[in-house]
Parts: structure tokens; C-alpha cells; sequence
């Protein structure tokens, strides 16, 4: 991974270099302007950095092995569940419209269909460990539904709960098992499109490996 820090130094030390050899106000303006200069080839080096280090995170993820290489896990189950992971989890993440018609906590046989691929790959490849159910809704009011639902926090903690019943009853045991809805908070994007907020309503399968 490639750090940025020494040649963000370097180039701030040399702008305060020319500044401290300003003599007067018209040249002071001139400095000021390099020194922008120099800001925003610093912000484009960042930028240009953070994609690279982004990608090489990914690719080295995407080269594991086993039974639990995310690319064989994906692979699995299907383009309805966006696999990917955190320090010591495994995220299997479905967008809600896949689970619930718009405002219901009901599971479709589609959903259905989804979440038994994930049921199978916890138990063959993550026997025994924990898992969480974590439900998000956009940031647009609850409104044709909100003689069932208070708010996006009922919502979304209503859907993870829905979903957590179908694992229990798919054979992951109890004790394993927990819950949470965020509502609106902790987007994956910023909810300023239809799109955007498709990808926001979503549910969580959070794989977390049980203590020793």
C-alpha cells in the first residue's frame, strides 16, 4: 500500500519556503497562488493514491482461497446477494426491494429463494458462529405504511427481524443469532437519487466468528 504523508510534506515545505521569501504584496499574491497550485495537485496525488490502495485492498481480498474466498462465496449465491467483508466479518448483503414490496415486512419466494442460498453457505463454510441481522431503510419518510410502521427505525428493525425468524427457521440456531435496524442511518451511498436510495434499503447477514 502507498503512502501519501512524505510527499504531502514536502511539497507544504517547499510552498513555506517561497512564502517566507515574499517581498512585497504583489509577489505575497503570487505565492498564494502557487501554494493553491500546490494544494490541488496535492488533492488530485490523494485522490489518485486512495483509488490505488482501494483496489489493491480488493484484488488481495479477491485472491484468497478455500472454502471461504469471497469470489467462490459470490459465486454461490447468485446476483441477489452482494457479498463482501469487514476485519473478522462476512457481509452478505441483500437490497430490500429482493426481501419486501415497498412498506411490508412480508418475505416473497423470491426473498425466500435468496436467503436459503445464504443459510447454506453459513452452515457449510461458517458453522457455529455468530450471526447478525441488520436492516437500513433511504432517508424518505414512512408515509403509505406508517399505519404499521412509527418510523424507519421500526422499519428496518421489523425487516431484520422478519429475516431473522427465516434463518431460525432454515436451522441456524437461536443462540447465534442477533438483531439491529439502523433506519436511515449508515448509507452506503448519499440518498440523493432513486438509485441511491435502492441501494441504501438493504438487509445485513453479518457473519462474525464466535469467541474463544
Amino acid at each position: 500500500m502507498i503512502h501519501l504523508r512524505p510527499l504531502v510534506l514536502g511539497l507544504a515545505a517547499f510552498a513555506a519556503l517561497s512564502l517566507a521569501g515574499c517581498g512585497d504584496e504583489r509577489e505575497l499574491g503570487y505565492k498564494d497562488v502557487e501554494i493553491d497550485e500546490y494544494k490541488r495537485q496535492i488533492k488530485e496525488l490523494e485522490d489518485q493514491l486512495y483509488k490505488k490502495n482501494d483496489g489493491e485492498v480488493k484484488e488481495a481480498k479477491a485472491k484468497g482461497d478455500g472454502k471461504s474466498s469471497l469470489k467462490n462465496i459470490q459465486s454461490e449465491v447468485g446476483s441477489d446477494i452482494d457479498v463482501s467483508d469487514r476485519p473478522v466479518e462476512v457481509v452478505l448483503s441483500i437490497e430490500s426491494e429482493v426481501l419486501f414490496k415497498s412498506g411490508s415486512a412480508t418475505l416473497s419466494a423470491q426473498s425466500k429463494a435468496a436467503l436459503n442460498k445464504a443459510v447454506a453457505v453459513i452452515k457449510d463454510r461458517f458453522p457455529g458462529h455468530n450471526v447478525r441481522v441488520i436492516g437500513y431503510t433511504d432517508d424518505q419518510k414512512i408515509t403509505r405504511s406508517k399505519n404499521t410502521w412509527t418510523d424507519n427505525w421500526d422499519l428496518s428493525a421489523g425487516r431484520a427481524r422478519e429475516v431473522l425468524l427465516y434463518l431460525e427457521s432454515r436451522g441456524i440456531a437461536s443462540k447465534q443469532l442477533g438483531l439491529a435496524g439502523y433506519g436511515m442511518e449508515r448509507p452506503l451511498v448519499p440518498n440523493t437519487s432513486a438509485d441511491s436510495r435502492q441501494k441504501n434499503r438493504r438487509v445485513e447477514i453479518v457473519v462474525i466468528p464466535t469467541s474463544k
